[in-house]
């Protein structure tokens, strides 16, 4: 089938989620709370165990610098241990000090905190020693923590370390999936999906797809409703299929957008709506969706002449065509759509 490409979230390279509490961003709190507390609000991981859970989690993306650095050094200092440590470590790995973080993850690790000893290997990893990386992640895993066991499946089902072995890949992403991870529960459909690690089994992949797409997991939606859509080990739900992709659009996918105004524009499983396909169309063309690139090049006939029309009426705003009076995708058109979708 027709899949979406299954992006590895290995420590170290694709931490996510959560808000950055509005004090910390303007780079206060309110007096009365401890350094820890400082600590906390400003580097705290999602997946750490051991955080105070009175403050959100932020992501590796959103630490700001100077009052993560700030509050959790005088933590540290003050004698703070393995969290203050380890979160000290994410602030100085957003500001590419990777020497640095990487003493204090293994600093927290050998201290037994489970999170450090995940981002700590993966540090190891990315300076070729994939033996230790690998048994940091299975010693996390084996202490029950969520992002350990998710890597421990990555390194199983890529041969991080050891040899590729399927059904351990599938033990330990069952293990983080029953912790809440979404992206465990998408990549255990992926497996079931491919057959190629495991035996192929369409109504695992459908469940486990169903499981990570309730929980948030976009691409775990664009592939259950492609399965939906071509009656894929499931029954064929166009009507189910388009709410999939719909759900993914509205989360802001490109992909979404693409299947999504595809059905809007025949009517297919959706209520035909020329203006909202022509728009969900569009919004696919502008956020440079590589799918759509393919259909412009080498179909152009599966959009209508409306969204064809559309998406020159947008090259010529930018100038990059004199004009657009019809929907004809000629070589003049086309050279200009493979310079939108360049990389810059």
């Amino acid at each position: 089938m027709t899949m979406r490409s299954t992006i590895v979230k290995t420590a170290g390279r694709t931490f996510f989620f959560a808000a950055l509490l509005s004090t910390v961003a303007g780079g206060a709190l309110a007096s009365g709370f401890s350094l820890d507390d400082r600590c906390d609000a400003a580097a705290a991981s999602r997946y750490d165990m051991t955080r105070n859970a009175a403050f959100a989690p932020v992501a590796l993306e959103d630490i700001v610098l100077g009052p993560a650095l700030s509050a959790c050094r005088e933590a540290y200092n003050a004698g703070g241990g393995a969290r203050m440590a380890f979160q000290l470590a994410r602030a100085l790995e957003r500001a590419g000090q990777d020497l640095d973080a990487m003493k204090l993850y293994a600093e927290a690790a050998s201290l037994g905190h489970t999170v450090a000893m995940v981002h700590y290997g993966a540090m190891l990893g990315k300076r070729g020693d994939a033996a230790s990386e690998f048994g940091l992640y299975r010693k996390s895993a084996e202490l029950g923590d969520v992002l350990g066991a998710y890597n421990l499946g990555v390194a199983y089902r890529d041969g991080i370390g050891t040899e590729i072995d399927g059904q351990q890949a599938v033990r330990w992403f069952e293990k983080a999936s029953a912790g809440g991870d979404e992206t465990a529960a998408f990549n255990l459909g992926v497996l079931f999906d491919d057959g190629g690690l495991v035996e192929e089994d369409d109504a695992r992949a459908i469940a486990w797809y169903r499981l990570a797409a309730e929980r948030g997991s976009v691409d775990a939606m664009i592939n259950l409703g492609l399965m939906l859509e071509a009656g894929e080990g499931v029954a064929q739900d166009l009507t189910a299929a388009a709410g999939y992709f719909q759900k993914a659009a509205a989360r802001g996918d490109s992909f979404g957008k693409l299947k999504l105004g595809l059905m809007q524009q025949s009517g297919i499983g959706i209520v035909k709506d020329i203006e909202e396909a022509v728009a969900s169309l569009v919004a696919a063309f502008e956020m440079r969706d590589v799918d759509l690139e393919v259909i412009l090049r080498d179909a152009p006939e599966q959009l209508s002449a409306d969204a064809r029309l559309a998406i020159k009426r947008v090259l010529a705003e930018r100038r990059m065509i004199e004009g657009a009076d019809d929907a004809e995708i000629d070589p003049i058109t086309l050279g200009a759509i493979e310079k939108h979708y360049a990389v810059e």
